[in-house]
């Protein structure tokens, strides 16, 4: 896989003590176990916002010299599968060079998708325009969570009758805050925990 171009740069404070740190700011966190089921949501969101989403993600994946990782769409699908709530778990784990290669193509998408996530997250719209784009998002979403996971698993059926949504407008945040300069680096860390 391609070395990830995730920015790891960090400031010096001065010390006369060289800083281990440098080029691998994640040296000393592992991967949170949840982190394949936050990508795998993360992506679905982005389906759920954007129509023909996995072609605009490869294609994305291209744009941004990622197409080794992500060849086609099979390749795709079973990074995805490592989720173990989905239909067809594969019993695998993401490699850090996939979870970089993820981060950075979700993080370019949100970068496309930010006027819609705002729209949704923004409490200065009239508040029925607000809720008949929440009731449209959460339409689409709940659709494709029930064609794509086990509705058996009690998580998934939590969250098929939630109506409050949290883990939804969660999701929305994370994408939002995934935008812009360092946003891969947030959402990295946000799939990471300190060991």
């Amino acid at each position: 896989m391609k070395k990830s171009k995730l920015d790891s740069t960090l400031v010096n404070n001065g010390s006369k003590h060289k800083d281990k740190t440098i080029g691998d700011p994640f040296f000393n966190c592992v991967l949170a176990s949840d982190a394949s089921r936050k990508v795998d949501f993360l992506i679905l969101v982005i389906e759920t916002l954007q129509i023909n989403a996995t072609d605009s993600l490869l294609l994305k994946a291209k744009n941004i010299g990622l197409s080794d990782d992500f060849s086609n769409r099979v390749q795709f699908w079973k990074m995805r599968c490592s989720n173990p709530l989905r239909n067809t778990y594969t019993f695998s784990s993401l490699s850090s060079d996939q979870i970089d290669s993820l981060v950075e193509l979700i993080s370019s998408m949100a970068e496309n998708l930010y006027p819609l996530i705002r729209q949704l997250l923004s409490s200065k719209e009239p508040i029925i325009l607000n809720q008949e784009r929440w009731s449209l998002f959460n339409t689409r979403l709940k659709s494709l969570i029930r064609e794509r996971m086990n509705v058996k698993r009690s998580y998934i059926a939590s969250l098929l009758s939630d109506d409050k949504n949290d883990l939804f407008r969660e999701l929305l945040v994370i994408l939002s805050l995934s935008c812009g300069k360092g946003g891969a680096n947030r959402l990295k860390a946000s799939l990471y925990y300190q060991s």
